[in-house]
C-alpha cells in the first residue's frame, strides 16, 4: 500500500514548511529595515506636500498584493504585473498635470528630467509631487513582497535598496536613511549566506565588522556632489548668510552662519527696493524649494494688474555672479546673455555674469496705497491658493492658533492687515542674532516657541508659515536689500547685504512684500562686518565710490524703503483670469522699519540689540574653556569609526603582532620583581625567535640561551635567563636583578628599530 506524501515532500525546497518559515528567516529583518527606509523618505515627501494617508493605504495593499500573489504566480509574471502597475501609474501622474504644463512634455524634456532626478533634483521639485509618489512608490513595494513571500530575500533587499539609492541620488534620502539601507541590505545578504546557527556564530564577529564599516562608509562618502549622504563628521565651517540663500532650487535653514563684506554688485536704480533674486513656494519643514520648470525670455513679460511705473535699472557684476538681483516686477532684460523666466517670475540667468559685464533690467513697480490693498478681495486663483497655502502635514497646530491670537488682538481682518500684525509681533518679540542653534523638527514652529533670536531666513519662513496656517498664500523671497547708496540713484551691493522676506498674495495686485527682521541690530551687524574688513585690509570689500574716503558710510536697506510686491509673470500656469498678479509699493507708508497704518504712520519697535558675539562676526562662539561640543550625530560618527577601528585591529591580528613589536621596547614595570623578571624573558623569547629561532618544545629556558649564544646572540641574553632561573625556581630575585633584565630586554628592542638602532648600539 503506497505512503500518501508529507506536507513537507509535496512541497519543493524552497517552500518547505510553508511561507510562515519564510518569513521567520532572519534575512527579513533585513528587508524590512531597507524597505521602511526608502518608505520613510517618501512619506517625508507626501508630509510637505499631502498625500500621506492616501500613499499610505496604496502602498499597504500594493505590499500585501505582493506576498499574497507569492505563491500563487511564477516571477516572469511578477515582473509584468509590476511593469503594468509601473505604467499604469506614471499615465495617472501624467495625466494628473494640467494640460498647459503637459504641452511642454517631449521626449528631450523627460529624458532631461529623469538625468536631473539621477543628479540631485529632488522630488519635491517635481509638479504634483505627491502623485507621482502614489504612482511611484506602490511598484517596488510590491516586488518587496512579492520576493519576500518567495524566500527570495536577497531580491526583495536588492530592489528596495535600488529604490532608496534613487531617492538618494536625488538628494531626498538623507544620512540617515543611506546608513539605515546599507545595514538593512548587509542583515539581508549576511543572514541569507549565513544559513546555519552554527555559521551564525562562527562568523558573528566577522560580518559585525562588515556592517559597521559599511555603515562608516556610507556616512562617510558623498555618493554624488548633489546628494544628500554626506559625511557625518566633517565639518566644513560656517557658511556665509549669502551661500545659505543661494541654494539655487533648495533652501535648508542652516545655524549660525555669517556675513560676507565682498562687493557683489553696483546697481544703478531710480528706486530704492529690495533686489528681488528668486522665490520659493514648497515650505518642507526644514527649509523651502521652488518647483516648476524655467523658460527662456522671448519678450517682455506682463507687469503687474495693478497701478505701476516702469523703471529701468543697470545691474554691473563686480564679481562673477549667476543672479539678476532687481526691483519687482522685472518684464524684459537686456545684455548679459540669455535670460530665463521660472514659475514664480523670476528672472533666472543661462549663464554667469563676469565681472564688469552689464544687465538692464526693466521693472514695474507696482503703485497703489495700503487702503486699496486692505479692501482688496480674497478670491484667490485657485492654483495660487493650492500653491501658497502649503504646509507640511506635521505643522504643529499651535502655529495656526498663535497667528490667530495674534492677528486677533490687532483687530486684524483682510489678510494685508494680518500680515502686518505679525510682521509686528515678529519684530518686537524677537531678536536678530546671526548666532543661532539650528532648531530639531520645524522650523519655523521652534523659532515661534522655543527660540528668542534668529536672522531673516528664520523671521521670513516664520511669517510665511504662520500667514499659510491662515489660508493667505504667501512666499519667501530671497535677494539683496539696496545696500550702500554712493550717488544719486547709485548703489553698492556686498554679499553681507543678502536678506529674505515675505510676499502676500493680494488679487488685482499681485503680492505685496512684507519684512519682519528688526532692522537696527542687522545694520548694525553688516556695518561692525565691514568696518572689520577695512581695518584688517580685506580686499574687495569697496569700489571707488563706496571707499570710505570717498563718500559717507551709508547702509541703505529696504527699512528704509516701501516694500516691493510680486507677480508669478505671464508665462506661469497658475490661476486663470488675473494670474499675472502685481506688486505694490506703498509709496511711503509701507516701510519694513514698523507697519504702516491705514492714515500712513507706522507702528512697530525693533528690538536694538544683537544676540550671540560681536554683531557681524559670525562666529560659533564657545561653551567653555575647551569650545563647543559636537553635536550628538558628530560625536556617535566618530565612536563608531574609533570602535571600527578597535575591532578591526584585533581582528585581523595588528594588536598582538603590534604588542608583540613594541611590548619590549616599554615593559611595564609591576610591583613584583620575579613578576617582571618572568615577564622580561618572555619578551626575550619573542625577540630571539625573530632573530635567530624559536625555542623548541621541552628545551630548557638555559639550554636555549646556550643555543642562541652560540648563533650570535651577546651577553646581555644572560642577564635576563638568570634572573628568570632566580624568579621561576630559587623565588630570590631581587628588585635591582629584575630591572636590569628589564633594562637589557629594552635595548635588545630598540637596536631592532631601522631608525633607532644606530642611536642606542
Amino acid at each position: 500500500m503506497s505512503r500518501s506524501p508529507s506536507v513537507r515532500e509535496r512541497l519543493s525546497p524552497g517552500e518547505s514548511a510553508g511561507g510562515d518559515r519564510r518569513l521567520a528567516d532572519p534575512a527579513v529583518v533585513g528587508v524590512a529595515v531597507v524597505a521602511a527606509a526608502y518608505l520613510a523618505v517618501f512619506f517625508e515627501v507626501t508630509n510637505v506636500v499631502g498625500g500621506t494617508g492616501r500613499t499610505a493605504a496604496v502602498v499597504a495593499l500594493a505590499g500585501v498584493g505582493g506576498l499574497a500573489l507569492a505563491r500563487a504566480v511564477g516571477e516572469r509574471t511578477a515582473l509584468w504585473l509590476a511593469g503594468v502597475l509601473f505604467a499604469a501609474g506614471l499615465a495617472g501622474y501624467f495625466l494628473a498635470i494640467p494640460a498647459s504644463r503637459r504641452a511642454l512634455f517631449s521626449v528631450r524634456s523627460v529624458a532631461l528630467d529623469l538625468l536631473a532626478l539621477s543628479t540631485g533634483l529632488s522630488v519635491l521639485r517635481l509638479a504634483l509631487a505627491d502623485v507621482w509618489v502614489l504612482a511611484v512608490a506602490p511598484v517596488p513595494t510590491f516586488l518587496v513582497g512579492y520576493f519576500a513571500g518567495r524566500g527570495r530575500h536577497v531580491a526583495a533587499a536588492t530592489v528596495a535598496g535600488g529604490t532608496l539609492g534613487f531617492l538618494v541620488l536625488t538628494g531626498d534620502a538623507g544620512t540617515g536613511a543611506a546608513v539605515a539601507g546599507v545595514v538593512g541590505l548587509a542583515l539581508a545578504v549576511g543572514l541569507s549566506t549565513l544559513s546555519t546557527p552554527s555559521r551564525r556564530r562562527g562568523h558573528a564577529g566577522t560580518f559585525a565588522l562588515v556592517v559597521a564599516a559599511m555603515v562608516v562608509a556610507s556616512a562617510t562618502v558623498t555618493v554624488i556632489p548633489a546628494g544628500a549622504a554626506a559625511p557625518l563628521g566633517l565639518d566644513r565651517g560656517t557658511t556665509t548668510l549669502e551661500s545659505s540663500l543661494s541654494g539655487d532650487d533648495e533652501l535648508e535653514v542652516i545655524g549660525t552662519t555669517r556675513l560676507s563684506p565682498e562687493v557683489r554688485y553696483t546697481i544703478e536704480s531710480p528706486v530704492e527696493r529690495n533686489w528681488h533674486t528668486g522665490a520659493y513656494d514648497t515650505y518642507t519643514g526644514d527649509g523651502w524649494v521652488r518647483s516648476g520648470e524655467r523658460s527662456a525670455v522671448n519678450d517682455t513679460l506682463p507687469g503687474p494688474p495693478g497701478a505701476n511705473d516702469s523703471v529701468d535699472v543697470t545691474i554691473t557684476a563686480e564679481t562673477e555672479s549667476s543672479a539678476l538681483p532687481a526691483p519687482w516686477k522685472p518684464v524684459a532684460a537686456s545684455g548679459g546673455g540669455a535670460v530665463e523666466v521660472d514659475e514664480r517670475g523670476s528672472l533666472r540667468l543661462a549663464n554667469p555674469l563676469e565681472p564688469g559685464e552689464t544687465v538692464t533690467v526693466e521693472s514695474r513697480v507696482l503703485d497703489d496705497d495700503p487702503a486699496t490693498l486692505r479692501n482688496s478681495s480674497t478670491d484667490y486663483p485657485e492654483a495660487i491658493e493650492e500653491r501658497y497655502t502649503q504646509l507640511p502635514e506635521s505643522t504643529p497646530d499651535r502655529v495656526g492658533e498663535r497667528t490667530e491670537e495674534i492677528t486677533a488682538a490687532a483687530d486684524a481682518e483682510s489678510p494685508y492687515e494680518q500680515a502686518a500684525a505679525v510682521e509686528a509681533y515678529l519684530r518686537s518679540e524677537y531678536d536678530y542674532s546671526l548666532t543661532v542653534e539650528r532648531p530639531e523638527g520645524d522650523v519655523a514652529d521652534a523659532f515661534l516657541f522655543e527660540m528668542d533670536a534668529g536672522y531673516c531666513v528664520y523671521f521670513a519662513t516664520t511669517m510665511a508659515a504662520m500667514l499659510r496656517s491662515q489660508g493667505i498664500p504667501t512666499r519667501m523671497e530671497s535677494g539683496y536689500t539696496s545696500g550702500q547708496q554712493v550717488g544719486d540713484d547709485e548703489y553698492v551691493v556686498r554679499g553681507q547685504n543678502a536678506h529674505a522676506w515675505v510676499s502676500i498674495y493680494v488679487p488685482d495686485h499681485g503680492w505685496v512684500a512684507f519684512d519682519p527682521t528688526p532692522s537696527a541690530p542687522r545694520d548694525e551687524a553688516r556695518d561692525t562686518r565691514l568696518a572689520d574688513a577695512r581695518a584688517d585690509g580685506a580686499e574687495d570689500v569697496d569700489t571707488e565710490a563706496s571707499a570710505p574716503d570717498q563718500t559717507p558710510e551709508t547702509d541703505v536697506d529696504s527699512d528704509e524703503t516701501d516694500p516691493e510686491a510680486t507677480d508669478d509673470g505671464a508665462q506661469t500656469t497658475e490661476g486663470t483670469n488675473n494670474s499675472t498678479a502685481g506688486n505694490t509699493s506703498g509709496n511711503g507708508t509701507l516701510g519694513s522699519s514698523g507697519i504702516a497704518r491705514l492714515d500712513g504712520t507706522r507702528t512697530g519697535t525693533a528690538p536694538t540689540t544683537t544676540t550671540g558675539p560681536a554683531a557681524g562676526s559670525g562666529s560659533s562662539g564657545s561653551d567653555g574653556p575647551l569650545g563647543s561640543l559636537p553635536d550628538p550625530e558628530t560625536a556617535l560618527y566618530w565612536l563608531l569609526v574609533a570602535g571600527l577601528g578597535v575591532a578591526g585591529v584585533r581582528r585581523t591580528g595588528i594588536a598582538s603582532r603590534a604588542s608583540r613589536r613594541i611590548g619590549p621596547t616599554l615593559p611595564r614595570r609591576r610591583g613584583d620583581p620575579a613578576a617582571d623578571a618572568e615577564r622580561a624573558f618572555a619578551d626575550l623569547e619573542r625577540l630571539l625567535a625573530g632573530r635567530y629561532r624559536e625555542r623548541r618544545p621541552g628545551e630548557t629556558p638555559r639550554r636555549y640561551v646556550d643555543a642562541v649564544r652560540t648563533l650570535g646572540a651577546d651577553e646581555r641574553v644572560e642577564t635576563v635567563a638568570e634572573a628568570y632561573e632566580r624568579a621561576a625556581y630559587a623565588g630570590s630575585v631581587t628588585r635591582d636583578e629584575a630591572d636590569a633584565a628589564r633594562r637589557a630586554v629594552r635595548r635588545l628592542a630598540l637596536e631592532r628599530l631601522p631608525l633607532i638602532g644606530r642611536f642606542v648600539r
